[in-house]
């Protein structure tokens, strides 16, 4: 019954196709692939800009957690009498790194 019924309304529309030159109908088929292609193209090209986005706020974010992190060391530094114009060494530094990751677990691997 549902073939039937595609039979009967298909009718009318090949019998208008077979009306159209070779120019209108390649008109027509190329507009319809337009309008199914232009949709996809659309939402590839906003994957691939969310996709470069994500990335650049990772890193972002990335920075962020280092600046605050570097930012507690020299608090850490000037609260632990250190002098403001010469910055810790290397080995002071990292052992400020680790005392700060035993509370902030995010800021762990700073510490290695």
């Amino acid at each position: 019954m549902a073939f039937q019924n595609a039979v009967f309304f298909m009718a009318p529309v090949r019998n208008d196709l077979s009306l159209l030159d070779d120019r209108q109908f390649a008109a027509l088929v190329l507009g319809i692939i337009g309008v199914i292609f232009l949709p996809f193209a659309a939402l590839v090209r906003m994957s691939w800009r969310l996709r470069q986005s994500e990335i650049v706020i990772r890193s972002l974010n990335e920075d962020l957690a280092q600046v605050t992190q570097d930012l507690n060391v020299e608090r850490v530094w000037r609260l632990a009498g250190g002098d403001s114009t010469e910055g810790p060494s290397a080995d002071s530094l990292k052992e400020l790194y680790k005392i700060l990751a035993r509370d902030h677990d995010d800021a762990s691997y700073m510490a290695r």
